[in-house]
């Protein structure tokens, strides 16, 4: 009994099993992005967020000049 033809098919079943599942995979994607119904865009949120400095530069409004 020969090893290398029952390896080559195990490779061969396992390279084509991985193939059809990818392929089923971006499928079910599709299908389930598709079937998901489309919401509007919410509009862009406010940013909160506030600049802190060093206590020292905290006076200085400008920046300075080289």
């Amino acid at each position: 009994m020969d090893l290398v033809p029952i390896l080559a098919t195990v490779v061969l079943i396992a390279t084509l099993s991985t193939l059809v599942l990818g392929v089923l995979s971006y499928l079910a994607l599709r299908a389930r992005e598709n079937r998901r119904p489309h919401a509007p865009p919410e509009p862009p949120r406010k940013v909160f967020f506030v600049r802190l400095g060093l206590p020292e530069t905290a006076g200085s409004a400008s920046v300075p000049e080289r």
